[in-house]
């Protein structure tokens, strides 16, 4: 019944949140700096196709629109991130994706520079599809969404300021399946797992797997207990 417990969320809102704060700052850099006309564009122009050079480093390949990226284009940071899509007042607004330095990207539906819904590829294999929150913790999930683990593993359910809490599911690549409760980027929390074998617990979960005061049922009998990293404990 011991399984290894998954790789915690944390690397997700890590990851999210340095991509919210890098987009947030970015862009209104680009506002800024298109509005402002810091650098060079070829051709000179206001509104059309330009391709620019701006004195920060940054570049900008697409269309303007009174001196600021409108419609489709593709801006590329310093830092060697850039944003491919589409544009409104100097900011991504419409479909796009921002791609990191090290390939993680995230793919959806930008509003005023913010993510609002779509995928989040990391280098590592993980991914997450669904929901962000716009307003409070920018860029890190919020509401409904599902975290694929590089290992085939899954945690479907509600997110909460960049982590799950409450209903949800945690499938194993294996088939074993927890659905309950969850607090945290742990997956600790309250449910019933089912296993292949036709096994089935009831109790507290930790790292998504049984951990506390739980009820193990196998053919019609309970054996109620005491559970220590999904190992029952013996008295």
């Amino acid at each position: 019944m011991t399984n290894s417990s998954p790789k915690i969320i944390i690397t997700l809102l890590a990851s999210l949140c340095a991509s919210a704060a890098m987009i947030s700052t970015n862009v209104e850099q680009a506002k800024a700096q298109a509005g402002a006309n810091t650098g060079f564009c070829v051709p000179a122009i206001a509104t059309g196709r330009v391709r620019c050079d701006y004195d920060n480093g940054d570049r900008y390949v697409g269309n303007f629109v009174n001196g600021l990226p409108n419609g489709n284009g593709t801006y590329i940071y310093s830092g060697g991130g850039r944003y491919e899509g589409e544009f409104r007042n100097g900011v991504p607004n419409g479909q796009g994706t921002y791609i990191f330095a090290n390939d993680a990207r995230v793919t959806g539906v930008y509003r005023e520079g913010k993510i609002t819904t779509g995928t989040a590829l990391f280098a590592n294999g993980d991914r997450y599809e669904g929901s962000f929150d716009t307003t409070r913790k920018i860029g890190t999930p919020t509401g409904q969404g599902t975290f694929v683990f590089s290992n085939g593993d899954r945690y479907q359910g509600e997110f909460l300021g960049g982590q799950p809490l409450g209903p949800g599911t945690f499938t194993r690549a294996d088939g074993t399946r927890c659905q309950g409760t969850f607090f945290n980027q742990n997956l600790d929390g309250e449910g019933t797992c089912t296993y292949p074998s036709g096994l089935r617990y009831e109790g507290e979960l930790r790292g998504g797997v049984p951990h506390g005061v739980g009820t193990i049922i196998e053919a019609g009998k309970r054996f109620p207990g005491t559970f220590r990293n999904g190992q029952r404990e013996e008295f």
